[in-house]
């Protein structure tokens, strides 16, 4: 911190109003034109509002108070706020809104944070919290050049994530055009008449699992990402005591594998060292006939086609599982294998690119979280110039 540069304990430079909060459960809220406020922003609109003045909120419970978690935000204007964020009004003559809420998203809260089942930044705690003071003039100095980084970065941080989905859906694209072009040149097949399908199985309990680490893992639906694969590395190592048990729910690597329960739809194959796992029972996998590669029929799983006909687009409450009948009927257009062969070698080139540009765009988007806590560490340092 810049010598010469005050310090106090947030308590001393703002007026906590939280006594003036008052929550509405969801039940008796009355739509209004007032925002209703909670810890990390609007909940919805009322009727009513409890405060009319420029404040800052920041996050009681319910919120993240990490470096750069945005646990402070500013309102204005008729609003109301639950009691799930702190209401604040900085002493003016002395603080700055926006030299305050830039602090606190810049800083680590974590040490004034208590309670391990719920989290909770308590006022007392909270009143605590040391926050720099140099003069209303460098504050205001320093927020301006602050406001019009952060602009800039912002600027960049849509632009990246703009790029970062159209990749994604340029890829999703492509592989629709594909398969639209397959189905319109060549006959249809149903999953049952090319693949076996078999379900998985719910995990003994008690005397018949081990939790030490096993050869052959247990595989749950959090396992399966979004790269068609499984993340080996957060497996749990679970098996049956008795092999002889499930024999017929051991999965191989290339088995085409799709969640049935809970998040329904999410497809891929099994990686090599994976084989002889076991398989959850929200989930199923697919044994194609020699005539059958299995990367082409995965690639079709993530077509709207597929989607449709699963029905994973008009999923309700009252239909939580992908029934394996349903399974069985959905058709795939079929080509010579050959032809499979190449056009699943194709679109895995694709999408080695796409993930090629996904990673750079994610590390972009890392790059400028990172350049925005530099340019808070200088400001808060005294070093903004």
């Amino acid at each position: 911190m810049k010598a010469g540069w005050d310090v106090k304990a947030l308590g001393e430079v703002c007026d906590v109003l939280d006594s003036k909060r008052k929550p509405i459960t969801k039940r008796d809220r009355i739509d209004g034109p007032y925002p209703y406020y909670g810890a990390t922003g609007v909940l919805g609109h009322v009727d009513g509002y409890l405060f009319d003045e420029p404040l800052v909120l920041l996050g009681e419970d319910g919120a993240k108070w990490g470096a750069g978690d945005n646990s402070a935000f500013s309102v204005e204007g008729k609003v109301w706020v639950n009691n799930h964020a702190h209401v604040l009004r900085p002493n003016r003559t002395k603080l700055l809104d926006a030299w305050l809420i830039y602090f606190l998203n810049f800083s680590d809260l974590s040490e004034f944070i208590s309670g391990m089942t719920v989290p909770k930044l308590n006022q007392g705690m909270m009143n605590s919290i040391p926050i720099p003071l140099p003069p209303l003039d460098e504050q205001k100095r320093i927020v301006e050049v602050l406001d019009a980084a952060f602009e800039g970065l912002s600027r960049a941080r849509a632009h990246t994530e703009t790029n970062l989905q159209n990749a994604r859906e340029l890829f999703l694209r492509s592989i629709e055009c594909e398969f639209e072009l397959m189905a319109e040149t060549h006959e249809r097949q149903t999953v049952g008449e090319i693949a076996t399908i078999k379900g998985g199985k719910r995990l003994p309990k008690g005397e018949k699992t081990v939790t030490t680490e096993t050869p052959f893992p247990y595989i749950s639906i959090k396992d399966f990402n979004d790269q068609g694969s499984i993340d080996i590395a957060g497996i749990d190592y679970l098996l049956p005591a008795t092999r002889d048990a499930i024999k017929n729910y051991i999965i191989r690597s290339d088995d085409l594998y799709i969640s049935i329960a809970g998040t329904i739809g999410k497809t891929g194959i099994v990686p090599p060292e994976l084989d002889g796992a076991n398989l959850t029972e929200n989930a199923a996998r697919m044994v194609f006939k020699e005539s059958i590669n299995n990367e082409y029929v995965y690639f079709f799983t993530l077509t709207a086609d597929f989607q449709d006909q699963a029905g994973l687009n008009t999923r309700t409450a009252a239909q939580p599982k992908l029934a394996l009948e349903r399974l069985k009927t959905i058709s795939v257009p079929i080509v010579p294998l050959v032809e499979q062969v190449e056009m699943a070698s194709k679109l895995r080139s694709m999408r080695e690119q796409t993930q090629q540009a996904e990673y750079h765009y994610r590390a972009k988007l890392a790059d400028l979280d990172a350049l925005r806590q530099a340019l808070l560490q200088k400001a808060f340092a005294g070093e903004l110039t």
